[in-house]
């Protein structure tokens, strides 16, 4: 058992009407267990980020591509009390994650167990406290922006226990979606295409879900070579809806020109995420069915329109 102190400064950027400490238990998310002497050599040769990185309580955000560089699963991977990977992962692909890594395994001295129906995840962000996970629990900074706060990954039985003690709001899962739209964050439930989008498309480089000095890993070749060579042409940006809010899926257009699609979105703040075309929406109204959508460039994110606008074939 140990001891996070979560401390998160309140953003203007944040829909909640008043701060304090909030929590929120995400249905759409699982968890597998990974242990044995190979484990952490035998993810370090897949996944994109640093396997070295991660440790108790200190997380790293990661991948996991098609040979080709494309998009397959993306999860959170956390060492627990005793020694395991815990990965917090999407719930309804997390047997096909297992599955993958395990045709990944060969020899490899690995135990991959399904923990979703035992364990769950949840979100805590805009407050403070110093909380301690119960046993078989852990908590961890959410290593893609401090703004997003702290996960934590807990049996089932001891989560609202464990909210209560730390003196949180519980909010539903739709405040904490409208949390990440707001700050510009896809989630791979509601905004990632497998093997459709590259990871770079999808922000993963800007939010350290990539190590680009680290050793290979699945599809690393076609990714340095996206990276190094500025080619990132799409982008999934936040935007703000100018009219009736348009569905997931619905196409976006720069007069008859399809640019892009629409994914999550908040109809409380009037946000989606869409996944664009960044060369061709200099000067353009973008339509959305009944919609006007103004894109934005999060302040976390190092690129600029202009730039991937004008990026290499």
């Amino acid at each position: 058992m140990w001891t996070l102190v979560i401390s998160l400064r309140w953003s203007p950027m944040s829909a909640s009407e008043e701060s304090g400490l909030k929590a929120a238990i995400l249905p759409e998310r699982g968890v597998l267990r990974l242990s044995g002497p190979d484990m952490r050599a035998f993810l370090q040769g897949l996944v994109t980020n640093n396997v070295e990185s991660a440790g108790p309580g200190e997380a790293i955000y990661s991948a996991l591509l098609t040979p080709q560089g494309k998009f397959l699963f993306d999860f959170f991977i956390v060492e627990d009390a005793e020694g395991c990977f815990l990965l917090d992962c999407e719930a309804e692909r997390a047997a096909a994650l297992a599955k993958r890594l395990t045709m990944y395994k060969l020899r490899a001295k690995v135990e991959i167990e399904d923990l979703t129906e035992s364990h769950c995840v949840a979100a805590l962000w805009d407050g403070e406290a110093a909380a301690t996970a119960p046993d078989e629990g852990t908590l961890f900074p959410d290593p893609r922006l401090a703004a997003l706060g702290t996960r934590a990954i807990l049996p089932r039985e001891d989560v609202a226990g464990f909210i209560a003690s730390i003196g949180a709001e519980e909010a539903t899962p739709e405040a904490w979606h409208r949390h990440r739209i707001l700050l510009g964050v896809g989630d791979a439930t509601y905004d990632f295409e497998a093997e459709k989008s590259f990871p770079l498309e999808l922000n993963l480089d800007e939010l350290h879900g990539i190590d680009f000095k680290k050793g290979c890993y699945v599809g690393q070749e076609v990714t340095s070579r996206t990276k190094r060579r500025g080619s990132v042409r799409k982008r999934l940006l936040p935007c703000a809806v100018k009219g009736a809010m348009p569905a997931p899926g619905t196409p976006v257009k720069a007069g008859t020109r399809e640019v892009g699609t629409v994914f999550s979105g908040d109809r409380k703040t009037g946000r989606v995420l869409a996944l664009l075309r960044l060369d061709l929406l200099s000067g353009q109204t973008l339509d959305a069915n009944d919609a006007t959508l103004v894109p934005e460039v999060p302040d976390w994110a190092g690129f600029s329109l202009e730039d991937s606008a004008n990026a290499d074939e």
